[in-house]
């Protein structure tokens, strides 16, 4: 039983170990890109999943902002960051950016544009 819990312990620690800011790491830029969808694909269908891929040295207070045509529309806190957008009744052209912001004091942006058709 005692193994058990040393285990649990452990395993534990190296969670929050690896999920916290190590002040002595060198520092790494944050970045973002959209992985989905591909910039300039031509879109059908109700709902968009706009995907992002991060990096940073830290993932403390993190966030992605999502822009569609320049207006603030979701936030999202949690890792796996992404937005299901629902595009009904939208046709033409649309820019999505992403904004990743870090600690409120670093950030990275990304951008594609996709075209809606019914």
């Amino acid at each position: 039983m005692r193994w058990i819990l040393s285990r649990s312990l452990a395993c534990m620690l190296a969670i929050v170990t690896l999920t916290a800011c190590d002040e002595t790491a060198p520092e790494v830029p944050p970045s973002i890109r959209i992985t989905q969808p591909d910039d300039s694909a031509r879109i059908t269908g109700d709902v968009l999943r706009i995907l992002t891929e991060t990096t940073s040295s830290c993932g403390c207070n993190a966030r992605v902002e999502f822009y569609i045509d320049s207006r603030h529309t979701y936030t999202s806190y949690q890792p796996f960051y992404y937005f299901d957008w629902d595009i009904r009744g939208l046709e033409g052209e649309h820019v999505i950016r992403t904004r990743f912001v870090v600690r409120d004091t670093d950030e990275a942006n990304d951008s594609i544009r996709v075209f809606l058709q019914r």
